[in-house]
């Protein structure tokens, strides 16, 4: 993901996404928003399985390059 579109979402990943939240709370609430299929795609491919993260700071870590 790039910074671009982290920017484009970020207000989404701290306001509607209940944290803390796993990969599935995350596809769970970006899935019904306006998220492109590229960063649906990129969530899918990169937050990790059994990871509960705590905040829209440690997703963008994890994906933003």
């Amino acid at each position: 993901m790039t910074q671009a579109q982290w920017d484009e979402h970020s207000g989404h990943m701290k306001d509607d996404v209940k944290w803390p939240a796993t990969k599935a709370d995350i596809l769970a609430t970006c899935s019904g928003e306006d998220v492109s299929p590229e960063v649906m795609e990129d969530l899918k491919m990169n937050l990790q399985e059994g990871t509960t993260y705590n905040s829209a700071d440690e997703v963008k870590a994890a994906l933003v390059s």
